[in-house]
């Protein structure tokens, strides 16, 4: 025990109150995380101060540390708090009064890396990739409508291509190598390059696929989605490069997850943190989240310069 905190190298090992703690927060329950240590392993652990109500997500990688602002490269494999799943939540759970007990716990690391965070943390920070959402309301034509009108022109054109694709839903299991392989080049020519996730993940995720094809047959894209109550989450997706321009693919998947949450009745869609340029165009709003360092070797002002380099500059 560590500051009133508990260690735990195992899911299956965490206590009740680990879930009473998460309440609402689904990719921190005690069943995803035992999930995802099957699917992907990071050497996680669990940290839990019961007294405060505090849970913590950490895990171990290899990183790029230039990985969110150069393309040259620094390995170094670090401690970082988040979800070893690439989507924008934080690897957390603490209230408001709790922050500073977090806070001084994370700076007994040697170097932690904290991921997609409002910010809140009283540790040195700096801009990360920014997620985007959108509140739902009337439905999607009125959407549509209340566009600016070079995004309805934009979202037009993509549209009109619209009778050359075929999206249907795939059962999970079907899920294949050649469905995997446009999951690999997205994430090859991703911003912010973490985790890569492995085919079991997507083929035993408890969440929905729909794929995308060609006139011609071609496979040319897939994408994830999971509907939480009345929010829906885009998780993940493959697509072509090739073909993109051609069929406007990933716009139209944009338009048709939109579609999919109003059939859903949903009041807020996820959109993600990459492709912003594209996401706006639909109406989605940027939420800005922040990146934090601590160490318990390196002083704060270092962290700052450190953060300097790795961290985005804030988008206007």
């Amino acid at each position: 025990m560590i500051s009133g905190f508990k260690v735990y190298d195992s899911a299956k090992k965490l206590p009740d109150t680990w879930d009473k703690i998460a309440e609402k927060h689904i990719f921190i329950k005690k069943d995803f995380l035992i999930f995802l240590e099957s699917v992907n392993y990071c050497r996680q652990n669990y940290h839990i101060n019961e007294k405060e109500n505090i849970i913590m997500v950490s895990y171990k990688l290899k990183l790029n540390l230039l990985t969110f602002s150069s393309r040259f490269k620094l390995n170094f494999t670090i401690t970082i708090i988040g979800i070893p799943l690439s989507i924008a939540c934080t690897g957390f759970v603490c209230g408001k009064d709790g922050l500073k007990i977090l806070s001084s716990y994370l700076k007994q690391f040697p170097l932690v890396l904290i991921l997609n965070t409002e910010g809140e943390l009283p540790i040195p920070k700096a801009y990360t990739l920014s997620s985007y959402s959108m509140e739902l309301k009337k439905d999607f034509y009125s959407l549509f409508n209340s566009l600016k009108s070079r995004y309805r022109r934009r979202l037009k054109i993509a549209l009109a291509k619209l009778d050359n694709l075929k999206i249907t839903k795939l059962y999970k299991k079907d899920f294949s190598k050649e469905h995997y392989d446009l999951y690999e080049q997205v994430y090859e020519r991703s911003e912010g390059k973490l985790e890569k996730l492995s085919i079991e993940f997507f083929k035993n995720m408890d969440a929905e696929i729909y794929q995308i094809h060609g006139k011609n047959g071609i496979l040319l894209a897939f994408f994830q989605i999971k509907q939480v109550d009345r929010e829906l989450i885009f998780m993940f997706c493959g697509v072509d490069r090739e073909n993109n321009i051609k069929y406007d693919t990933y716009l139209n998947m944009l338009i048709y997850i939109l579609k999919l949450a109003y059939a859903g009745h949903c009041r807020r869609l996820h959109l993600g943190q990459t492709c912003g340029y594209s996401k706006s165009r639909l109406g989605a709003e940027k939420d800005e989240k922040y990146m934090h360092l601590a160490s318990c070797i390196i002083p704060d002002f270092i962290c700052k310069i450190l953060l300097n380099i790795l961290g985005k500059r804030r988008e206007e």
